[in-house]
């Protein structure tokens, strides 16, 4: 056998004595990796807290429709009266007020009639008591300011609504008037007074085809249903810093009969080779 044979044969007992003893040690190893990997996570636990999942948004409780509904209608029940017909509003409260209040719902009405001319949903509250104080203001024949009725309702669900007792008279939600105006920036670009003055007066006469030549092709306008002949543009400012892509216009507009509007309108500005508008007050597809 030459020097050459004996080692190589010498060479592979040495791998095979190699391979053999870390394959004899292998699961030694995996054991201490996989200690390893679990120490680092404990400890990863232990300092790093997991953030809290987040919780979705949830939008402010209110009224459904049909509690809304059943609440207008109520009203309108119980604020009717015709002393010449009683029972008309006896079968029209009927179905509210059940065998719980008296058939009335607490209004025993004198002599005359009343009727309703409109009702709207003024204010909409969880009712301490359980389920929700919907207040209506209805406008009365006869009475020159509206009243307003709080009507207690519970809607559970899959189950019908109810009235949950009689309701109260109170007093209209509050309100505050106007906050002064901030101070804005006067556009002063003669061009771009030029087309709103315009692009209003086409917009309030419901010229669609003269109000198109201003708009961007995106834009999205729908015309006003009652026509308008634009006066005059009485203030014109930029909202926020001058060229920010919107300004604030205050229109004078007239209609038949001598019947004045001051009116205040946001308008887009797009820029191209002149001014244009690409919204007019609201974008009507958005909701």
């Amino acid at each position: 056998m030459g020097a050459t044979e004996i080692g190589e044969r010498v060479q592979q007992g040495w791998q095979g004595i190699y391979r053999a003893r870390h394959s004899a040690r292998l699961p030694r190893y995996l054991a201490s990796a996989v200690l390893a990997i679990f120490f680092s996570l404990g400890v990863r636990a232990c300092f790093f807290a997991s953030a809290a999942p987040s919780t979705p948004s949830v939008a402010a409780p209110q009224a459904d429709a049909p509690s809304r509904a059943f609440a207008l209608q109520f009203a309108r029940a119980y604020l009717t009266y015709d002393s010449a017909r009683p029972g008309l509003r006896l079968r029209a409260l009927a179905p509210f007020v059940g065998g719980q209040l008296d058939p009335e719902a607490g209004l025993t009405p004198g002599g005359g009639r009343q009727s309703v001319l409109w009702t709207e949903v003024a204010s909409d509250q969880r009712a301490l008591a359980g389920g929700r104080l919907i207040t209506v203001a209805a406008g009365i024949s006869g009475e020159r300011l509206p009243i307003y009725l709080a009507v207690a309702v519970a809607h559970p669900r899959g189950e019908p609504i109810r009235l949950l007792g009689y309701p109260a008279l109170v007093g209209a939600p509050a309100m505050s008037t106007p906050a002064p105006t901030p101070q804005r920036e006067t556009v002063t670009d003669p061009a771009l007074g030029e087309v709103v003055d315009r692009v209003l007066r086409n917009f309030l006469a419901g010229a669609a085809a003269d109000l198109r030549a201003d708009l961007t092709p995106d834009a999205e306008v729908t015309l006003p249903t009652r026509r308008l002949r634009l006066e005059d543009v009485s203030e014109l400012s930029w909202l926020g810093e001058a060229g920010s892509g919107a300004v604030l216009a205050t229109a004078t507009a007239t209609e038949g009969g001598g019947v004045s509007y001051t009116l205040t309108y946001e308008l887009g500005i797009a820029y191209r080779e002149r001014p244009y508008i690409d919204f007019i007050e609201v974008v009507p597809t958005d909701t």
